[in-house]
């Protein structure tokens, strides 16, 4: 549902939390923060901003049919 703190390290290049959020806020990505003041990032957006996950992208493909060989 949310990026871990390693995968928001990731993203923003920062590991304190205020970092992350001046970082989130310049770019104008949507977050929410935890009780601790950690920022919570939803990971559909991520996704949906760098272009779409995974299995979005394999659907888009088509099946495999070099695998029925």
């Amino acid at each position: 549902m949310f990026l871990s703190k390693d995968e928001l390290r990731d993203l923003t290049g920062y590991q304190k939390p205020s970092l992350q959020k001046r970082w989130l806020t310049d770019r104008a990505w949507p977050y929410e923060e935890d009780a601790a003041g950690y920022p919570k990032v939803l990971r559909s957006i991520v996704e949906k901003r760098m272009g779409g996950s995974t299995e979005a992208a394999r659907r888009r493909q088509g099946p495999d049919l070099g695998a029925i060989l």
